[in-house]
Order: structure tokens, then C-alpha cells, then sequence
């Protein structure tokens, strides 16, 4: 009996968590897709507390997709450049302590001038040094949208506070993980598909931007959708937490969508 009391009691928890999700995928449904009726009967359409959570969400998948692109480069790069070690002092350096095997920079110099590096890794490990930008970035689209969106219905003569220019936003991020999705997926069919040979620096730039050129377009295009998107939630959000019409909502929303079309651009 007790067996059976505990899987009866962990078949409830599972039916409860599943529950849950299915509640919160509803919730992003339609915030996603009505976002009228989201930000005028959910309560999470009316926290801020929520708003943070999606954009730390939304930069923690951007960082994720920095580490990604990086991870495509290392996969699909298959080529060595020659560099300088950097393990190894400069020239005059070593002509003048190397030659002594007493000084501390004998063993230094004893090491190759050049060296041969996979550029794949290379690629990944440089793309590394932009993981901040994953957060960065996102917070300050989050801030600037915000703030453009606070002004403009202001002037359209709305109400409102700022936490609800700021939560409208917050959500207004999520679509950039469709162009986020897409454009990794882009450039890995696009190095995927292309000849590289790397057999110098300047042919391996101009071996990347062929491989890029076909994909200019289509990003474009995912970038116009993505936008439009955001410009559907924006429009109601300010609609219905600033108390706008929808005309002064759409054309608040239409600002702001056309500055990052000119910056996806």
C-alpha cells in the first residue's frame, strides 16, 4: 500500500509539472501572438519582476549562441594559418639573452619563431571575447526600447509608468531568439557548403565574405520578420498599458521597429 501511495503521489507531482509548463507555454503563446490580450488580462503582462526574468532569459540565450557560432567555426574550419609563437620572446631578445644557456630566456628562445594553429579554434576561442556583448547588448535594446516607448506614449498623450514601458519591452525581446536561431543555423550551411582554404589571411577574409554573401539576404529577411514581430507586441503593449489607440500604439511601435530595421540593415 505504501508503494503504491508513493507512485499515485509522484504521478500527481508529474501531472502538476506538466501542468505548469503547459500554463506557461500558453502564457508565451500569447504573449507572443496576442499580446493585447496578454497585457491586458495576464498578471504576468503586469509585472516587472516577470519582464526580468525574460530578459535575462533572452540574453542568456544570446550568450549561448555567441558560445555556439563559436563552436560552428571550431566544426566547420578546417585549415591552419602560420603565426608568430607567442611563447617566444622577441628577436632581439633572444640575440642578445638567448644564446646564453645560463639566462632565464634560453629555454624561451629555444621555441619555434612560427607556429602552425588550427583557425577554427582560433575562431572560437576569439568569439569567446564577446560573450559580455550576449548581455550587454540585450540590456541595452531592453533600456532604449523602453525609454522610446515611455516618450512616445507620453506624447501620444498615454498613461502608464515606466515599469510598464519597461515590461512591454521585455517581452518585445523574445523574438530575437528566432533570428538568433536562424542565423547560426545560416552560417553554418553557409561555411558548411564553401571551399576554404585559408592560404592567407587576406584569402581566408575573402573566402568568408563569399561564404557570406548568399546568406545576406535571407538574414535580412528573418531580421524584417523578427522586427514586424516585435512590432506586433510592442504595439500591444502600449495599446493597453499606456492607454493609447492602437493608431498613436502602432506608430510608437513603428518608430522604434524602424531604427533596428536601419540597424539590422
Amino acid at each position: 500500500m505504501s508503494l503504491q501511495r508513493d507512485v499515485r503521489a509522484l504521478l500527481a507531482s508529474a501531472r502538476s509539472a506538466l501542468t505548469a509548463v503547459r500554463s506557461g507555454l500558453d502564457t508565451v503563446r500569447t504573449a507572443l501572438l496576442r499580446p493585447r490580450r496578454f497585457f491586458s488580462s495576464s498578471p504576468y503582462g503586469d509585472s516587472l519582476a516577470v519582464g526580468l526574468v525574460v530578459v535575462l532569459l533572452v540574453a542568456l540565450a544570446l550568450t549561448a549562441g555567441i558560445l555556439a557560432l563559436g563552436a560552428v567555426f571550431d566544426a566547420t574550419i578546417d585549415a591552419t594559418v602560420t603565426m608568430d609563437n607567442p611563447d617566444r620572446p622577441d628577436d632581439w631578445v633572444c640575440e642578445q639573452l638567448g644564446a646564453d644557456a645560463d639566462s632565464p630566456m634560453y629555454d624561451a628562445c629555444q621555441e619555434p619563431a612560427q607556429i602552425e594553429r588550427d583557425l577554427g579554434s582560433m575562431l572560437r576561442e576569439a568569439t569567446a571575447g564577446f560573450l559580455h556583448y550576449g548581455f550587454l547588448g540585450v540590456g541595452i535594446w531592453w533600456l532604449l526600447a523602453a525609454g522610446a516607448v515611455h516618450v512616445g506614449a507620453r506624447v501620444a498623450g498615454g498613461e502608464g509608468t515606466i515599469g510598464d514601458s519597461l515590461t512591454v519591452a521585455a517581452w518585445a525581446l523574445v523574438p530575437e531568439l528566432l533570428r538568433l536561431v536562424v542565423g547560426i543555423a545560416a552560417i553554418y550551411h553557409a561555411i558548411e557548403t564553401a571551399t576554404i582554404d585559408a592560404a592567407s589571411p587576406e584569402a581566408f577574409r575573402d573566402e568568408l565574405l563569399a561564404a557570406f554573401a548568399g546568406i545576406e539576404t535571407p538574414l535580412l529577411a528573418v531580421s524584417a520578420v523578427t522586427i514586424a514581430w516585435q512590432w506586433w507586441i510592442l504595439r500591444g503593449g502600449i495599446a493597453e498599458r499606456h492607454d493609447v489607440s492602437t493608431l498613436a500604439a502602432g506608430t510608437v511601435a513603428g518608430v522604434v521597429a524602424v531604427v533596428a530595421l536601419l540597424v539590422a540593415a
